[in-house]
């Protein structure tokens, strides 16, 4: 037993072991209070305002896209989107969202990826765009929403308008969300950012750094749902670059007016010297105004199933056997290398007989155009002349000559995805067909048929350099784009391209020229060119015989194409017409390309007549 006083020495130990441990532990605390306080307070204060500092991006406005009278062709304007922040969710809220938006409107898009939600969220793949361009409606739904999950963010964002949607279609092009290829191909990280656009085709995408500006950044203050309570500070983002093109919009619209009679084709209006571009049409068109947001899948199957093909841009894409445009080519190589001079006569009697086949002259029925010279061979786009000048010519005497007016090459436009056609050789067959050269290679090479494809833009720089008297140009759009003014004119007789362009002349304003019914009855405003048929099938001996060369099948039917210049005395303006299918030449695209002309007279002399008075 314990006495008295041991008890009170042992609760008085006691006391002091506990008094001691009590310090102890305040010394502890108060030691870790400062550590966290004094030592770790910038790595806390970090940690809190992550919690409470949203960093955000600002996309900027995109520039503006004007055409050469200044006047707004593609601008800007507000919607709104809904977007879901996937980072940091677990899965479980996720897969209870899931099953909550199958009541709401979805974009395509949003609805692959819900259904395949990645494993790993992280900064590149955490944005989800639910519905772009929303309804007052669908807007007040996911505001609702939103207030039971954070994760879902209700933005303004901008989306790009264009004022002739499908009338500058192709010349635009559209933006649209960036692909992962978008992405990776680019230095411009702001393309992760969930309503970010680019450029996918046309001006949008080439010009695509001038056009997008500088991201902007904003500190938000948010609260524990993440629900913004104020902006900190913001650094104003930059507009991008006003770009300004050598289109008109006015001569545009004509042209695709005048086109809109027919199912398919194309025209281009350039001027001769400089190589820009007046107007480019490719019909139909297609509203890029729609490809701004997410299109539905039936809108966008619709514009993909249209046999007329509305999203290629045929003007510089579209690959045709150029026809009788070709002939001022093999006229030109025959007078280049001397196999024939401007007083040679072949003559035609309706066809040329080369072993057992016969080559047809489009005169056949009527026994032929008889004796011609390489000048009324052109006027009057007679077969048989270039058949048998052919024989005198290798292909390579043809193509050297073609490719010197920038046949079988890209011109170098400042629009992408422009094709490069081609101009055969006896290497190329032997290359790609393991076949030799024959004398009927010769023969339809010579008539622009056969092997030989170009694209309109070609055909319009080939004729624009026999107006220019042989100066290589450089198609372009853009205002500012940098032209190569070192490049020298070509080396040939002046001689030799005036009996050409004579030959020219005379095929629209000569009695018996293939183009005669479309001459202007304007000495002022006089034009020049060259009738084409780009056949697409063969004709049979049998169907020849029955007089059957014309097919009732739209698809079996001639490319019809021209080409020209005006006015013919003092050139200014070269322009292509091909309408797909549309039969002759002559009778289809020269009549075209009177209207164009016309119209490109109206507008753009009267402009220089006002730019005088005022």
């Amino acid at each position: 037993m314990f006495s008295k006083n041991d008890e009170k020495s042992l609760f008085l130990k006691r006391v002091r072991f506990f008094i001691l441990l009590n310090f102890i532990l305040i010394i502890v605390l108060v030691a870790r209070l400062v550590y966290l306080q004094i030592y770790q307070s910038e790595k806390y204060k970090k940690l809190s305002d992550k919690n409470r500092i949203v960093v955000s991006r600002v996309l900027p406005l995109r520039g503006e896209i004007r055409d050469a009278e200044d006047k707004v062709i593609a601008t800007n304007r507000y919607s709104y989107s809904v977007v879901l922040d996937m980072y940091g969710m677990k899965y479980e809220k996720l897969f209870d969202l899931k099953h909550k938006l199958k009541l709401f409107p979805l974009d395509t898009k949003a609805e692959a990826i819900l259904n395949c939600v990645p494993k790993k969220i992280n900064n590149k793949n955490r944005y989800v765009v639910l519905k772009e361009n929303a309804d007052w409606n669908t807007l007040a739904r996911y505001c609702v929403l939103s207030n039971f999950c954070q994760n879902i963010i209700i933005e303004r964002t901008i989306l790009r308008h264009y004022i002739n949607p499908f009338e500058m279609s192709h010349v635009l092009g559209y933006t649209a969300s960036p692909s992962v290829n978008d992405i990776k191909s680019s230095n411009n990280f702001s393309l992760q950012l969930p309503m970010a656009k680019t450029g996918k085709c046309g001006i949008e995408r080439s010009y695509e750094e001038l056009l997008f500006g500088k991201v902007g950044i904003k500190k938000l203050e948010v609260n524990s749902r993440r629900q913004i309570i104020r902006t900190i500070n913001e650094k104003s983002s930059e507009p991008g670059e006003k770009v300004e093109l050598t289109i008109n919009t006015e001569l545009q619209n004509a042209v695709y007016r005048i086109l809109s009679k027919e199912t398919s084709g194309s025209c281009i209006v350039m001027d001769i010297e400089t190589g820009a571009i007046l107007a480019l049409v490719s019909y139909p068109g297609y509203d890029i105004n729609v490809f701004s947001s997410q299109i539905s899948h039936k809108l966008l199957q619709e514009v993909y199933s249209n046999p007329a093909k509305p999203l290629i841009n045929k003007a510089i894409s579209g690959l045709y056997a150029p026809g009788s445009t070709f002939k001022i080519i093999t006229a030109l190589a025959g007078l280049h290398y001397g196999v024939i001079t401007k007083n040679t006569r072949f003559n035609c009697s309706g066809y040329c007989s080369l072993g057992k086949h016969k080559f047809y002259c489009w005169k056949w029925k009527y026994g032929g155009h008889g004796s011609l010279t390489v000048q009324e061979a052109l006027e009057q786009s007679c077969d048989c002349f270039f058949y048998n000048l052919s024989s005198r010519l290798s292909p390579e005497m043809v193509a050297n000559v073609a490719n010197d007016f920038g046949l079988g090459t890209p011109t170098g436009i400042d629009i992408p995805n422009e094709c490069s056609g081609l101009i055969p050789t006896k290497s190329w067959k032997y290359e790609k067909k393991k076949q030799k050269w024959t004398a009927g290679d010769s023969c339809n090479m010579s008539i622009g048929q056969g092997y030989v494809l170009t694209t309109p833009l070609q055909l319009v720089k080939m004729v624009a350099m026999f107006a220019n008297r042989l100066r290589p140009i450089t198609p372009y759009v853009y205002k500012k784009f940098q032209l190569d003014r070192t490049i020298q004119s070509l080396k040939y007789n002046d001689d030799h391209i005036q009996v050409i362009v004579d030959g020219m002349y005379d095929v629209v304003n000569s009695p018996i020229g293939t183009a005669r019914k479309s001459a202007i009855d304007d000495e002022k405003f006089e034009f020049a060119g060259k009738t084409g048929s780009s056949q697409v099938r063969r004709i049979s001996t049998s169907q020849r015989a029955l007089g059957k060369t014309e097919s009732d099948l739209y698809k079996e039917k001639d490319h019809a194409l021209f080409i020209g210049f005006a006015p013919a005395d003092y050139p200014r303006y070269a322009v292509c017409v091909v309408i797909e299918h549309g039969g002759g030449g002559a009778s289809v695209a020269a009549p075209i390309a009177k209207d164009v002309l016309l119209e490109t007279k109206r507008i753009l002399e009267q402009r220089k007549e006002t730019s005088h008075i005022n």
